[in-house]
């Protein structure tokens, strides 16, 4: 009877044991993940397109790096033509005994003024503008002397008159004139014969330039 208590005991105490493993295995076997959560796939998705639009957003910029890079050797291709056709018309200019240097162009470009300055006086009539200028002559009032500056196309009247109101008929008719413009009563005074002297600016439209 006691060895069969003692195998009784035994055989109590490796239930317990077993009952106790298993129960611990049991409470670490939980699954915590097995439930479907719809906030965790939502996140996922956004997730996924989030990358799959950074990955096309990549793509688009190696693309347009490529396409301006190709741009960029296009316009230096052209821009060496160029340079070469430039370096080929310089030396053919200097065998012709023509200076395309720096200094020369900039000298250039006052003799192209002093050309048109020239021409411009060559072209000047002086009998036109004596006769429309005549035009605007009151009886009583003579000029005594008249400068042009050619470049601004101001013309300086010096002259008499026999009172003031002539010398306003001279400017209003100056004024009305179609090849004059802004005519100027600079100064007058009175001379020791008693003749108005008086200074007149107008401006010259010359006709056909």
């Amino acid at each position: 009877m006691a060895v069969k208590r003692v195998w009784t005991s035994r055989f109590s105490q490796w239930l317990a044991q077993v009952r106790s493993l298993s129960r611990s295995d049991l409470q670490f076997e939980i699954n915590v993940s097995s439930r479907y959560r719809v906030g965790v796939a939502s996140c996922r998705i956004w997730l996924i397109s989030g990358c799959v639009g950074l990955l096309v957003s990549v793509a688009w910029n190696i693309w347009q790096g490529v396409l301006i890079y190709e741009e960029s050797q296009v316009i230096a291709a052209e821009l060496e033509r160029v340079r070469q056709m430039d370096q080929a018309v310089i030396a053919e200019s200097r065998k012709e005994g023509i200076d395309l240097s720096a200094g020369a162009l900039k000298r250039l470009s006052s003799e192209v003024d002093l050309a048109n300055l020239l021409l411009e006086k060559r072209t000047f009539s002086w009998t036109a503008f004596l006769t429309e200028l005549e035009q605007t002559i009151p009886p009583r009032l003579v000029l005594t002397s008249l400068r042009l500056d050619q470049s601004s196309k101001t013309v300086q009247l010096t002259g008499t008159a026999v009172s003031l109101e002539d010398i306003t008929a001279f400017t209003v008719g100056l004024h009305n004139h179609a090849t004059f413009k802004d005519p100027v009563l600079a100064q007058h005074r009175v001379g020791s014969n008693g003749l108005v002297e008086f200074d007149v600016s107008v401006q010259y439209r010359q006709t056909g330039v």
